[in-house]
């Protein structure tokens, strides 16, 4: 008979008892009694080790932390933190013998240990070691040249030329376990050679050559400038704010981001005689980055932001407008701009304002906003983070918030900031820059995210300083306003450029020039109430004679929905066609209308309206309206376009005749004189 060494002797009846485990089969030694399978043990969360009945076994024996056995006819046991535990199963019958323990299982709280990370090593110039703190760390234990292993609670040691280090962080606290060694980092003395700036302290110093890692960057941004060109009597233009713009630039020790909030071209003669085409141009020359979306850029139709995107040398941002459910050609969602090394992305989005755009304009125009908006920029700042690499997102939002006079700059809430999901702050954007509500605050959100707006048309500029780590991606905001008391200082130089362009895009005439003279100040309800006046009398001009019209009893009503901008007033004394543009800014066409009794009668009723009256010069009262009848009004674009006034278009002016050439004809001819 052929004998076996003793050790291959051994190894086969290990492995058959192991292959017998594995299969769940009970098995025999040298043809004798079979051994019972070994438990299997599992632990809960809580602490709770229970393991698997064993037939023919009678009860169990488990040991904690290799201590005395304890016997149990139970299956389960409550562990401590830390403890390990094995079972075997004890035979209850002479043709079984007792099952081998099972492997050791260990209850770790909490789950299974966090094994720490080998930390970052950095050595500088002179030779010092520095390693990033780990909170879990308890201290660290490093080797020089693969020595002996040293104990420290601190982060540095100082080698000496051609040395080498390896360090690994220990941790005594429960649920962690000692780190692996760092990859050795050298020493060698007298030169600094090409390096990944390391900055293992956030002290904004290079380990390595201790050089600053922080860039300095000023967001500047704009918002609601509503085409605010030229100087007058009550606005600052931007001829020396240009010139405080271009002396930013020369500052070496800051890198300049300038933004627009939205609503840039309407609101003067000198850009909405062009179409905005001026005020692009002028964006263009003073370095603007991208341009948000504000509503009034919609106020000519969706046609000319085309041309005007062509023109611009920057990006116009709205990442929530569609049309007919596609993604128009006018814009984008997010630009990329990249300063001192830091790669910045912009994310441009317009409020929920698509009411306070002529109907005639809106028609498969959507923007989506609420939790819709929330997910696109939540996508695109990430987009923006891993796939281009910005290390800080900046929000800019064609709409705001209405009045926080009585807050604190870190007082605000979520619940008073309703345009705005604050959860887009958790990691999602460093800092908003807002529009619309022609407010001026600075916020800072739940997370600590500010939110800056710079009231409307030229009167602040919103900016923040930002200090950024480039290697750690850290970063701190100062915010602060700008006030035109300092940028539109007559200590200023005028910048050329503005002349210039008001030469280009007014060669024949000057909208400067006197036109007529005001004998008394003519507040904002004096104004569109002659407005509506002389809508109701070009009316009876152009079509009072026309068949239909005549026939069901002439024109009877004009006016509408009539506002006044800055400055609200046309002063007492000589008066330009620019002064009544800045008060009465609209593009809309003059119409003809026709309405139904029943309506026309909700249309005058209008005027009582708390929150949009309507401002009508009517010859007709209510009482003497049939509901059935229809009747002739003179109305504009803007009003005649609101579906709920229920008014049929017959005819319109066209391009040309606005509100403020009838008033501007009105006063040429001596009527405030």
């Amino acid at each position: 008979m052929k004998r076996y060494p003793k050790k291959i002797l051994s190894f086969l009846i290990a492995a058959l008892l192991f292959c017998a485990a594995l299969t769940g089969c009970d098995f025999s030694i040298g043809g004798s009694k079979k051994a019972l399978r070994p438990p299997e043990v599992v632990i809960d969360a809580e602490g709770v080790a229970t393991w698997d009945e064993i037939g023919n076994a009678s009860h169990y024996l488990y040991t904690i932390d290799d201590g005395e056995a304890t016997q149990t006819e139970e299956r389960s046991v409550r562990l401590s933190d830390g403890q390990t535990i094995r079972v075997k199963a004890v035979s209850g019958s002479e043709e079984y013998q007792d099952s081998p323990y099972s492997e050791p299982k260990t209850y770790h709280k909490g789950g299974n240990p966090s094994k720490l990370s080998p930390p970052t090593v950095a050595v500088g110039a002179d030779g010092l070691a520095v390693w990033s703190a780990d909170p879990h760390a308890n201290y660290y234990v490093y080797t020089i040249d693969g020595g002996e292993e040293h104990f420290t609670e601190e982060c540095s040691v100082q080698l000496s030329d051609g040395q080498a280090i390896r360090v690994k962080a220990v941790s005594v606290e429960e649920g962690y376990l000692d780190s692996d060694f760092s990859a050795p980092m050298t020493y060698h003395a007298g030169s600094v050679q090409d390096h990944d700036h390391s900055d293992v302290n956030s002290d904004g110093i290079c380990d390595i050559c201790k050089e600053s890692v922080i860039e300095e960057l000023s967001f500047y941004a704009v918002n609601d400038l509503h085409g605010k060109f030229k100087d007058t009597s009550t606005q600052p233009g931007v001829d020396e704010f240009s010139t405080y713009l271009k002396n930013l630039y020369a500052d070496p020790a800051r890198e300049e981001i300038l933004l627009s909030s939205g609503d840039m071209w309407q609101g003067t003669v000198e850009s909405s005689d062009n179409r905005g085409k001026l005020m692009t141009e002028w964006m263009n020359d003073v370095g603007f980055c991208a341009m948000t979306l504000g509503n009034h850029e919609f106020d000519w139709g969706s046609s000319v932001l085309t041309p005007n995107s062509e023109l611009a040398d920057f990006p116009f941002l709205a990442i929530n407008v569609t049309y007919n459910g596609a993604p128009v050609d006018y814009c984008r969602a997010s630009t990329v701009v990249e300063r001192g090394g830091v790669k910045i992305g912009i994310i441009g989005a317009i409020g929920d304002c698509l009411s306070s755009i002529s109907g005639e304009f809106t028609e498969g125009l959507s923007f989506a906003t609420g939790s819709r908006l929330t997910a696109l920029v939540k996508a695109e700042a990430t987009r923006l983070r891993e796939e281009e690499g910005c290390g800080f997102i900046v929000y800019s939002i064609h709409d705001g918030g209405s009045d926080f006079s009585s807050y604190g700059v870190n007082s605000v809430t979520n619940s008073d900031m309703g345009w705005y999901d604050s959860s887009l702050s958790n990691g999602y954007v460093d800092l908003v820059f807002e529009g619309h509500t022609h407010q001026r605050y600075i916020l800072k959100d739940e997370y600590g995210v500010y939110h800056l707006q710079g009231a409307s048309e030229n009167k602040f500029l919103s900016c923040a300083d930002v200090s950024f780590n480039t290697v750690t991606h850290e970063y701190t905001v100062e915010p602060k306003h700008i006030s035109s008391d300092t940028y539109a200082n007559s200590s200023l130089d005028d910048d050329p450029i503005v002349e210039e362009l008001f030469e280009k895009y007014f060669p024949d005439g000057d909208p400067y020039d006197v036109l007529g003279y005001n004998r008394t100040r003519r507040y904002s309800s004096d104004i569109i109430s002659k407005v509506a006046e002389l809508y109701f009398e070009k009316g009876v001009e152009v079509w009072g004679n026309r068949d239909d019209v005549a026939s069901a009893g002439g024109i009877v009503c004009g006016g509408g929905f009539l506002n006044a901008r800055n400055p609200y007033n046309i002063y007492a004394g000589n008066v330009t066609y620019a002064d009544i543009a800045a008060v009465l800014p609209f593009d809309n066409e003059i119409v003809l209308g026709k309405i139904r009794g029943s309506d026309l009668t909700s249309f005058l009723n209008r005027r009582n309206d708390e929150e949009h009256p309507y401002t009508i010069y009517t010859t007709i009262s209510s009482s003497e309206i049939e509901s059935n009848k229809y009747y002739y009004i003179i109305v504009d674009s803007y009003t005649s376009s609101y579906r709920s006034n229920r008014i049929t278009e017959v005819a319109r002016l066209g391009e040309g005749t606005y509100a403020r050439d009838l008033l501007a004809e009105f006063i040429k001819g001596g009527g405030w004189a």
